[in-house]
């Protein structure tokens, strides 16, 4: 960063709200840390207050809407858009997709009952309605999914045309392969942590026609930005497997690599000076490797453009990019 090394300080702490917490006060109070890259929904909200009183620039692999808007979350930023952003776009393609003008399309949503699970369902029941299209059911996962037949024969009952997880790989190769079993032809949507290059390995020709919100290009896709991230790989890691996750990883240290350039130069290598630097970012060029990023201090929306793949074949292909409006009353939600 202009020439001085970031100081990396890393832990786990097993995606466990409570241990989350513990090792945030940890960081902060023993380790000094000026940003915090963190992980998961449930500690991320659960630590929103905190953040906000100490003035740490959190930014996490969690992208709630709930954590976009400044007014109620200073401090928190991610990079992808929200999962409600996601979820909204994912519907705006049913809606495309449905050819059958008798009627509206009916979607089901699956998720966990968590905070991650339940992030954007509240967005995406509101936005059915204001769409046309008849969410018919709402099935709930446990947090480790064995088996999802009593689930997907209710959904079965209610008729939906069409599903969505709010879940991750694993669980969500459970739900396809058993729907795969029971012979439904619902088209199946997900989120960014459902789709990507593992789901193709885990749930195999069970995946097969999945739409996923995926906004960081498979690994190794020709976009300008990818030349480096491969050469890296090439040169530190030739052995390692990647993918789309790992591309987002890189997008993150980018994002917030450059406030921290700017803050630096402004002398403020500090909490506020750190989130003001972000607030500075506008369509800042990720190479193709994820949406542009905008942050301002009111409105900590990186992107709303959403980018559906599709699985086709056993690849992941680009079927289309929704640039959502900027509303304010999603601001949030």
């Amino acid at each position: 960063i202009n020439g001085k090394k970031i100081k990396l300080i890393d832990a786990d702490y097993g995606y466990k709200v409570p241990e989350g917490v513990a090792l945030y006060k940890r960081l902060v109070n023993d380790e000094h840390v000026v940003l915090m890259q963190a992980w998961g929904t449930g500690d991320t909200e659960a630590l929103k207050d905190t953040v906000t009183k100490d003035q740490m620039p959190f930014f996490s692999a969690s992208f709630s809407a709930h954590l976009n808007d400044p007014k109620k979350t200073p401090y928190n930023f991610f990079v992808p858009p929200s999962y409600s952003d996601a979820l909204r776009a994912w519907l705006m393609w049913v809606k495309e997709d449905w050819k059958d003008k008798s009627r509206n399309p009916r979607v089901a949503f699956f998720y966990g009952d968590n905070a991650y699970g339940k992030s954007p369902i509240e967005a995406g029941r509101r936005f059915c309605k204001e769409i046309g299209v008849d969410l018919v059911a709402e099935e709930i996962l446990p947090g480790i999914v064995q088996d999802a037949t009593s689930q997907l024969l209710n959904m079965k009952q209610k008729g939906a045309d069409y599903a969505y997880t709010q879940c991750t790989t694993p669980p969500f190769s459970v739900v396809l392969r058993d729907a795969k079993k029971l012979g439904l032809t619902t088209k199946w949507g997900t989120n960014i942590w459902g789709i990507g290059e593992l789901i193709i390995q885990v749930a195999k020709d069970a995946a097969e026609g999945v739409v996923g919100a995926l906004p960081n290009p498979p690994f190794g896709t020709d976009v300008p930005g990818m030349a480096k991230l491969v050469d890296w790989h090439k040169k530190n890691h030739p052995n390692d497997t990647h993918d789309t996750n790992y591309v987002r990883g890189w997008t993150y240290v980018l994002t917030w690599a450059e406030a921290l350039k700017r803050a630096d130069k402004a002398g403020q290598v500090n909490g506020p000076g750190i989130k003001a630097a972000l607030e500075t970012l506008r369509d800042f060029d990720l190479g193709g490797l994820s949406p542009p990023v905008t942050y301002t201090k009111d409105d900590h929306r990186s992107t709303t453009s959403v980018s559906l793949y599709q699985v086709q074949g056993g690849k992941l292909v680009k079927l289309k990019e929704f640039q959502l409006p900027r509303k304010p009353e999603w601001l949030g939600l």
